[in-house]
């Protein structure tokens, strides 16, 4: 399940085919990988599908501060999954339709309905059947990749009990909080939405997958799970560990990403975890984080045995020089005759 999530994370995200607004020309290159070229179409797609799916809204003002780099990051992404469909084409790593299927199938069992499951991809993601068939048989074909690269990795590289005993910090597990919420564009939206579980007591499961603007809000109904400090923004984080189990925030919490309406489901006290009990969790980390540097190691030596001109990061570059070399100038000596 480790090997699932960390291609997901690579993988979900990228989706060239897909409707979007573009900034310029489609077809004017933003980088070359190996002679294969990136288009600015196919980048402002990536950018648009990257923010839906973490729940990005891009005409915010607040984002708008974040938005080259968030950009720069997504072409950044885009190189990678360029890099490793040449390499699987290198090593003749081919999936077929079957597995493919089987993968639709796999995330079709996660919603409620076929309708739920189009409503989400289709809706909220922006993306048609194909576009969901492209993603998903290039997450078979990393994963496919993935196994290969890091196949002689099947047990820890050192000893279990000694790695606890030298690391007891690592298990000590801090207190969590377990929230569901709703997210909405206006403090009105959010408010209404408040008054009708609190007064109205409204299912708010079933508001959230109705009202939330948060996309996996479709397939999760709002459930946050448990996290720690450190994992949500700000202002979210420090409503929900203030709130008692069971409370509803008695005002919208406004983020980044819009107001939020938060339950908190549960609280779990900060502990310290016993050898036995986290043993077999321990052993699997292990694995992971082995093949998991593994497999960046390989990233980083496509990267630097491949030819690749990032046009869009070498305009940021020189962006960031010039403003650098305008603040370094003395006032008014620009304005100086020789």
């Amino acid at each position: 399940m480790a090997r699932k999530v960390l291609i997901f994370t690579l993988i979900a995200i990228l989706a060239i085919s897909l409707v979007g607004c573009s900034k310029g020309d489609n077809s004017e290159v933003v980088a070359i990988v190996n002679g294969e070229n990136i288009t600015r179409g196919q980048l402002d797609k990536r950018v648009e599908q990257t923010a839906a799916m973490n729940g990005f809204d891009l005409s915010n003002p607040q984002m708008a501060p974040y938005l080259e780099i968030f950009e720069l990051q997504v072409l950044d992404s885009l190189v990678d999954e360029v890099l490793l469909k040449q390499e699987a084409e290198k090593l003749n790593i081919k999936v077929t339709k079957e597995e493919v299927d089987q993968e639709i199938d796999l995330y079709k069992s996660q919603f409620s309905s076929e309708k739920e499951y189009k409503e989400y991809f289709n809706k909220y993601l922006k993306m048609s059947d194909q576009d969901i068939r492209d993603i998903l048989g290039n997450q078979v074909l990393f994963n496919v990749l993935f196994d290969e690269i890091t196949k002689d990795i099947t047990s820890p590289q050192v000893d279990l009990k000694e790695y606890y005993n030298e690391n007891k910090e690592q298990f000590y597990e801090p207190e969590q909080v377990k929230a569901r919420h709703i997210l909405l564009e206006t403090k009105e939206e959010a408010e209404a939405i408040i008054k009708q579980i609190v007064e109205e007591d409204k299912d708010m499961a079933e508001l959230a997958v109705l009202k939330s603007t948060d996309p996996s809000a479709k397939v999760n109904e709002g459930d946050l799970g448990y996290f720690t400090r450190g994992r949500m923004v700000e202002p979210f984080e420090e409503a929900a560990f203030a709130m008692e189990i069971g409370e509803v925030s008695t005002e919208p919490v406004e983020t980044i990403h819009g107001f939020h309406v938060i339950r908190v489901e549960d609280k779990k006290e900060a502990k310290q975890l016993t050898f036995e009990e986290i043993k077999d969790e321990l052993e699997e980390n292990l694995i992971y984080e082995a093949k998991n540097q593994k497999f960046y190691e390989y990233m980083f030596d496509l990267r630097e045995e491949a030819e690749i001109i990032n046009k869009l990061e070498e305009e940021f570059n020189a962006k960031q020089q010039e403003e650098s070399t305008q603040e370094e100038v003395p006032e008014g000596e620009e304005n100086q005759e020789e």
